[in-house]
């Protein structure tokens, strides 16, 4: 495993076992078996590991993004965005419920609020994009009912993979836009 990865990775598991503020750098060091000089090498601190952890989430929800940018047809989109969400989560799995566990943790996200708001606001007008495309009325309130379903279901299934019925909530939720577009296509005619 890299280094850096394996140090993020440590990180990650005792920012949500222990909290951010209660793990020290020596504590990262020690739990990846590194000297603390090395991982000063790789990170200047506790807060950059912090935001190298944001930033890997980030990669991931544009990763999902482009696989559904991918199809040209605005409804199949938002199933295929839903689908590149848990497939994602299913590939990092062990990230994704620690980066849960740490979310509740609103301190330790406190230095990175601005850039945590800005990659919301552009989920959001991106999930709008998609609506609106797809005809979908009152786009933006839609989108962040949409954002909050993705996420909503991204964690339920983390925590609990094997009994959560994925394909269903999927299948329901793809539906419930299908049938928002065609409503929306019969109130135009």
């Amino acid at each position: 495993m890299e280094r850096r990865a394996q140090i993020l990775e440590h990180a990650l598991a005792l920012f949500a076992k222990h909290g951010f503020d209660r793990t020290s750098v020596r504590m990262i060091a020690q739990h990846a078996g590194v000297a603390q000089g090395l991982l000063y090498n790789y990170f200047a601190s506790k807060h950059e590991l912090l935001e190298a952890i944001f930033l890997q989430s980030m990669q991931d929800v544009n990763e999902s993004f482009a696989r559904a940018d991918a199809c040209p047809d605005p409804l199949e989109r938002i199933e295929r965005l839903l689908r590149a969400v848990i497939a994602i989560v299913q590939q990092n799995r062990a990230f994704w419920k620690l980066s849960y566990s740490l979310r509740m943790q609103p301190d330790a996200f406190e230095e990175l609020r601005g850039p945590i708001q800005t990659w919301v606001a552009t989920i959001q007008q991106t999930l709008e994009g998609y609506l609106r495309s797809a005809a979908i009325p009152d786009p933006a309130t839609e989108a962040a009912i949409l954002f909050a379903l993705i996420d909503g279901v991204a964690q339920h299934y983390v925590m609990n993979p094997d009994q959560y019925p994925i394909e269903a909530v999927i299948q329901t939720i793809a539906a419930r836009y299908r049938q928002l577009s065609t409503s929306a296509d019969r109130t135009m005619t």
